[in-house]
C-alpha cells in the first residue's frame, strides 16, 4: 500500500450512540469522514419481512434489469422506476422528464413491498434526520411540482456484484434542476439492508478520489484496475446486517459491492442525498 495515500475514515454506531454522529452528513461533506455505519438504524421486523418477500423465488414482484447487458452487474430494481444513475441500458441516464414520470408511478410500487403499517418514507426521513445536525430532510420537487423518487429497492442475486466506481452523477441530464440547488462538492449514498446475502455483499471503500493522481486503470482507460488499486491504496470493508444503514461519500470515495454467493440475495433500500447550497437542509432522492 502507498503510505502517502489517504486512509478510509469511518464511524460505527448503534442506536444508543447516535449522538456521536449527529453531524455526520456535514462531516462527510467536509472530507473529515468517509463512511458511517449505523447498526439497527431501522426497525428489524418490517425490514426483514420485506426483504424476505422480495427475495422469494416463486414469484417476481416486478424486477427491472437495467444492467442486464453486463451479466455480472445485473442488479435488479423493483418496478418501473428510472434510477437517478447511469446504467448499461442508459449510460448517460434518463431525461429529467422520463425520470419524474417514472417516479410518480414508483411510489406505490415500492410502498407495496412493505406491510401497511410501515411507512418507508417517514422512516427514511426520521433515520436520516439523526445525522443532519438538525437540518430538515426534504424530498425535492421539480419546477412543475412533480416529486423525485424517495428510494429504490434493489436486489443482487447469486454471482452478481456492483463494480468499482465513483457516484458523481451531477453532469447527467436528469440533474439539470437539482444540481443548481445542492452543494456539489460530493454526493452521499445512503443504503439500508433488507436482506443479508448468504455470502458476499460487503461494501468495499477505497482511498481513491476523482483527483487521486495515477490511480491505476485497465488498458481501456475507463475501468479501474481493482487488483492494483487494492495493492496501492488503503481500503476498508463493511458487512451489513438487516436494518443496518450506511452513509458513504460515494461521489468522493471509490467503492464497490462484493460478489454475492448462495441462494439468499442482497436486498437493499437506498438512494442519494446532498446538502443544499447554503447548507440549511438535506435533500434526498433515488
Amino acid at each position: 500500500m502507498d503510505t502517502l495515500a489517504r486512509t478510509i475514515r469511518s464511524i460505527e454506531i448503534d442506536a444508543a450512540g447516535a449522538s456521536r454522529a449527529a453531524n455526520a452528513i456535514e462531516d462527510l461533506y467536509n472530507d473529515t469522514l468517509d463512511v458511517v455505519v449505523a447498526r439497527q438504524a431501522f426497525p428489524r421486523a418490517p425490514i426483514a419481512t420485506a426483504g424476505d418477500e422480495l427475495d422469494r423465488n416463486d414469484r417476481d414482484p416486478g424486477w427491472a434489469r437495467p444492467n442486464e447487458k453486463m451479466p455480472v452487474e445485473d442488479i435488479q430494481i423493483l418496478g418501473t422506476h428510472t434510477p437517478a444513475t447511469p446504467t448499461y441500458q442508459a449510460p448517460r441516464g434518463a431525461s429529467l422528464d422520463a425520470y419524474l414520470e417514472s417516479a410518480a408511478r414508483h411510489r406505490a410500487e415500492a410502498n407495496s413491498a412493505f406491510a401497511p403499517n410501515f411507512d418507508p418514507v417517514s422512516e427514511i426521513e426520521r433515520v436520516l434526520g439523526r445525522f443532519t445536525g438538525g437540518r430538515p430532510v426534504v424530498l425535492p420537487r421539480a419546477a412543475d411540482g412533480r416529486s423525485y423518487a424517495p428510494f429504490t429497492l434493489r436486489r443482487l442475486a447469486d454471482g452478481k456484484q456492483i463494480g468499482i466506481h465513483h457516484d458523481y452523477h451531477y453532469p447527467l441530464d436528469l440533474y439539470t434542476e437539482l444540481k443548481p440547488q445542492v452543494d456539489t462538492r460530493t454526493l452521499v449514498s445512503w443504503v439500508v439492508t433488507l436482506r443479508q446475502p448468504t455470502t458476499g455483499g460487503e461494501l468495499f471503500v477505497y482511498g481513491v478520489t476523482p483527483d487521486t493522481p495515477n490511480a491505476p486503470k485497465m488498458p481501456n482507460g475507463f475501468q479501474w484496475d481493482l487488483e492494483k488499486i487494492e495493492q496501492q491504496f488503503d481500503f476498508a470493508s463493511f458487512t451489513m446486517d438487516v436494518g443496518d444503514l450506511f452513509l458513504l461519500a460515494s461521489g468522493r470515495c471509490l467503492h464497490r459491492v462484493n460478489r454475492i454467493g448462495g441462494p439468499r440475495s442482497r436486498v437493499t433500500m437506498g438512494g442519494f442525498l446532498a446538502m443544499d447550497k447554503d447548507c440549511s437542509k438535506v435533500l434526498y432522492w433515488s
